[in-house]
This record gives structure tokens, sequence and C-alpha cells, in this order.
């Protein structure tokens, strides 16, 4: 065994000597280039970053905000460029900003790192981490020359700037909440925001720990280091704390929220109440850092009531506390449909989608899925649900024994979409694969209500691309009633482009012989819409696109990783055609995309 050798400054035995009147003039030495108190402002600063941020998002929505007004009044009399010199440069300068943030993020980063796909999502992430770190870290010196002296500066200002992030961690886990309210970005694309503020702060909260057993231990060895674990209510606090906050971390990654979705959000909702109880309780009035977990209790508790009473059951209507009957039909071997009749008191946009529990064993479980109907056609709410894991797999098994069946159904929502209009745009290209036709569809139907009503808005549209690939030919019947009757209304306007991948045709040898990916063998009307057999190029398809596009453009992709990273990629080139405008002699202003997913 090794005899723990004692740790001495300026003649003192940090342990021994902690009576010795030049002990405590050295503590206050130390305090005096360090106060305890000065620390506080490590919480404040980190606090006003983040504010600064939702700031800037903020005007950056009131900005669209205007654009789109302005657009409309002008385009009613005009048919000439809306804009005048500032709004061209800022259009130029927010399409700099696009082409770099709609980039892909690789695979290997987004897998190993976790990542968000878009460049831009990243590239404010390494921001966000290069702040925090050199914040923490610069700042010297993060030992005291005796831990006597005072805690270590290091400890306490990571410390501080953990508890800090709190509230934005519990205000980005809300359906409804405050950021997304200022900055008109929808709670699931936030999601991957609250999971990096987690991560910073449980990082963050490593780093407060290390300091103090660190210094514990060179100190008094590990007979000290027990004792504190044992008996100091800070040591024996912060244990379940940082053991929760790193589980509630662990547990969010893609592979426990994709396999085990039910278990995981039951779990995450009761280890962060309980992870809320063990920091207050290891905080214990230090440096006021309890006004941040009061201030985040406020904001959580705030977006939960509005929530409680503006989307779930609880609404204080003629529903309030009743369930709605759905009824389930059978669309193939593993879809089905779901129905909702009375919905008269629910106002949704295209794109939105709601949260279903189903009445019974399983109330407790709930899933989102996305509303194919549009509210404007006052026909109900319909959902076409593809049978995986849990709820709709369980579901799926009662149809197999029945063709329709009747569901009592809790509503949640409706959440989602974009905050953009598409009656702004002069172009709507709609992307989907498979069941994501579920969040493009609505967007169709709208517009071709909206031409119906000859409403001055539906002036603006000039064309609609809708773009669907499904795998088989079959799946074409799950819309194709829809898509009959907006082609009969939107006429030339709408052009349709369905790819089906797999088919049961026979193929000649020279068929099975030939590059199948790059062409197209064979083309004709199903059904009075247009099927292409064979696997698309989806970034083919989009160049071809590239000639008709208007001033104002907006896509808006919903389906495979695969084909949102195709399609975000391509409409990132795309806007060179705003920023060269000068070059290519083009009239686009906007090009934006907006992606439908439901990946966390």
């Amino acid at each position: 065994m090794f005899e723990k050798r004692a740790v001495v400054y300026d003649g003192l035995d940090c342990m021994a000597d902690m009576k010795d009147p030049k002990y405590t003039q050295l503590t206050m030495m130390s305090q005096n280039e360090i106060s305890w108190e000065s620390q506080a402002d490590y919480a404040k600063y980190t606090v006003y970053f983040g504010v600064v941020i939702i700031f800037i998002s903020f005007l950056k929505h009131l900005y669209y905000r205007i654009r789109d007004y302005r657009y409309k009044s002008i385009l009613v009399e005009t048919t000439t460029k809306s804009t005048n010199t500032i709004f061209s440069l800022i259009d130029v300068l927010i399409s700099y900003c696009r082409f770099v943030g709609y980039k892909q993020t690789p695979n290997y980063v987004q897998y190993w790192l976790s990542f968000p796909k878009s460049i831009g999502s990243t590239l404010f992430m390494m921001i966000s981490i290069l702040y925090l770190s050199c914040y923490c870290f610069v700042p010297h010196f993060w030992y005291r020359q005796c831990a006597g002296f005072g805690s270590p500066p290091l400890a306490i200002r990571a410390g501080m700037m953990s508890t800090a992030l709190v509230p934005f961690t519990y205000v980005l886990s809300g359906k409804s909440n405050v950021i997304s309210m200022l900055t008109g970005i929808s709670y699931e694309k936030l999601n991957v925001f609250h999971q990096f503020v987690g991560v910073a702060s449980f990082i963050l909260g490593v780093v407060h720990t290390i300091p103090f057993v660190y210094q514990t231990k060179i100190e008094g060895g590990t007979s000290l280091l027990r004792e504190y674990f044992t008996t100091d209510s800070y040591f024996v606090s912060g244990i379940p704390t940082l053991i929760l906050m790193g589980l509630l971390c662990t547990l969010s990654k893609d592979w426990f929220r994709k396999h085990v979705y039910e278990i995981f959000w039951h779990l995450h909702w009761m280890m962060g109440i309980a992870f809320f109880g063990c920091l207050i309780w290891h905080i214990d009035y230090a440096l006021g850092a309890q006004n941040y977990m009061w201030g985040a209790l406020a904001f959580w508790a705030t977006q939960l009531i509005y929530r409680i009473l503006i989307k779930t059951c609880f609404r204080p209507n003629i529903m309030f506390l009743r369930s709605r009957e759905a009824t389930l039909s059978k669309v193939d071997d593993n879809t089905f449909e779901l129905f909702i009749e009375n919905v008269s008191d629910y106002k949704w946009k295209p794109g939105q989608h709601c949260y279903l529990r189903f009445k019974g064993l399983r109330i407790l479980d709930n899933h989102p899925f996305s509303i194919s109907s549009c509210s404007e056609t006052h026909s109900g709410m319909k959902f076409l649900i593809v049978a995986k894991n849990g709820i709709t797999k369980s579901q799926h098994k009662e149809l197999n024994k029945n063709i329709t069946m009747k569901k009592k159904v809790y509503i949640d929502g409706p959440y989602g979409g974009t905050f953009r209009d598409v009656n702004k745009f002069e172009k709507l290209v709609l992307l989907a694969s498979g069941t994501g036709v579920t969040a493009t569809i609505p967007f169709l139907t709208y517009m071709a209500q909206q031409h119906q009503l000859n409403t001055p808005e539906s002036q603006n549209l000039k064309c609609i691309n809708f773009i669907w690939v499904v795998r088989n030919e079959k799946d074409i019947s799950w819309v194709s009633e829809e898509l009959i009757n907006c082609k009969k209304i939107l006429g030339s306007k709408l052009q349709i482009d369905i790819r089906v991948v797999e088919f049961e045709k026979e193929l000649s040898e020279m068929d099975k012989s030939a590059d199948f990916e790059k062409s197209v063998t064979e083309s004709f009307n199903f059904t009075e819409l247009p099927i292409n057999y064979g696997k698309p190029n989806i970034p083919q398809i989009l160049t071809n696109l590239q000639s008709s596009l208007s001033i104002r453009n907006i896509f808006i992709c919903s389906g495979s990783k695969s084909m949102q990273a195709q399609v975000s990629s391509k409409i990132s080139k795309f806007q060179g055609l705003i920023f060269n405008n000068d070059l290519r002699n083009t009239d686009v202003e906007e090009i934006y995309l907006h992606n439908e997913s439901f990946g966390w």
C-alpha cells in the first residue's frame, strides 16, 4: 500500500492546518480572486446565449410572416417580382444560409456523434459547443490551492451552466411550447435540440463532479471520499441526479426510440420528473440556482396546461373527457385506415399530425399519425396507418378477424406542419414515399379546395407537382380517389408523377439485363392516374423541374430518410438560382423546403 502524501501550499498542510490564521488569510485571498458569488454569472450568460439564439430565430420567423403578407397583397395586383432592394438583399442572404443549411451531414457523423441530418443544425450545435466549452474551460484557475479555500471554480461554473440549460431542456420537450410559438419551428424538429441541450447539460454535470472527487481524493484520500459520499448532502444528492441525467440522454437515442418507443416514452417522463426533484435537492438554494429550476417548472407547467386544455380530451367543450368513435378499415395485408367523423370542433392545417390513444388496456400508449384528410373539406379526420410494432400492430391483428371495426380513441393534437402558407407560393412540389403521402396529400386537397372556391389566394398558384414513390401498385389505392378528384379540379395545374418500384409483370431477359434504375420500362394510365414503373432517380426528377421553377417555390417532402437526404441536397443546389440570379438571369426569389418526418 502506498502512503498518502500530504498536499502542502505555502508551507501549510491543506488538511492538517485548516485552523491556522495564515490558512484563513489564504482563503480570503483565494476568494477575493474568484469569489463564490461571482460564479453565478456563468449561469446568467449561458441563458443569455440561448435567448439570443431564440431571438434571431424569432426575427427570421417574423420576416417570413411579413414577406408572405406583402407578397400576397402585391401579387393580386401584378405578376411582376414582388421585392424591393432590401428584400432582395435579404432573400440572397437567406439563400446562402439555405445553400449551407440544407446540405446533409455524413451518415457516419449522424450515427456516431448523434448530430442532426442537416449541416445547418450541425453547425449551430458546433457553435454552441464551442461557446459552452470556451466559457467553461478558458477562465482560470480551475482548482483552488487547497479544497478548504472553497469549491473548485471549474466545478461551480460547470454546475451553474448545467443548471442554466435545464429550463431550455424542459421547454423544448413540450409538444406545445413557447419556442415553437416564437420561431415557427414545430416541436418534432426542435426535438433534436432538446436532446442536444440535455446532453450538454449532462456533460457539464460530469465536469461539475470531477473536480470535487479529484481534489477530495488528492487531499483526503479514499477514506475522506468515502465519508463524503455517505454523509455530505451535496455528494449524496449529486449521485442520483447525475445517473438520472445520464439515463435520460442514453435512452433517448434513436435505437431505443425506434425499437421500444412506448417503453422509452413512459420511462422518459417518469425519469424527467425524478431528475427535476433530485436536482432541486442537490442545488439546495446555492447561488440562486433554484430560480432556474422554478423558471423551468413555470414554463413546463404552463405549456402542459395549455396542451391539456387546448389539445386533448380535457378541452372545455361538449366532448370533455369523452372519447371519439373511430372506424378502422383494413386496406391491405399491412395497412389500415382510421376515420373519425365527429371532429367538427377541431381545426387543423395540412401536414399536421395527432397523437391517438385507444380506449382499453393500452390507453397509456399513444403514437403520432399524420392527418391525411383536409380540414377544409369537413369530411372528418382520416389516418392511413402501416402496422409496425406496438399499438399499430395490435390493432391490425384485430382487423385480420374483421374487415372493419369500431374503436374509441382520444385525440391529442393537432401538432406540427409548416408555418408557411402554401397559398403564398406560385409553385408547390409535393414529394412522398410510401405512407409519407399522408403528410403531402392534405396540401394537395387543400389547394384544390381553394382553387374550387376561387379564393383570391388561389390566383397565385401556377403549378403543383405531385411526386409519389410506392413499393407496390396496390398502394396507389390509398389515395387514388383524392388524386383523381384533385386532377379534375386543378386540371393542367396539377402534374402527377407516381413511381412504382416493384411490380409483378414478366420482364424479358433484355429488360432484366438493362440499367433498370435509370430506365422506365412502362408508363400508362391506371385508374386515370399516370404511373411509371422502376426505381426513381429523385435528383434527376428534381433537376427536370428546375426549368419550371417560378418566382416563389415551396418543396414539401415526407418519406424515407434517403429521399429526404436527396431532396435536401438538391434544394441546396437550387439556391444558386437566387444568389447567382445575375449570372443565370432567373426571377426566382425563394426556394423553401419543408421536411415532414417522425424520426424522434
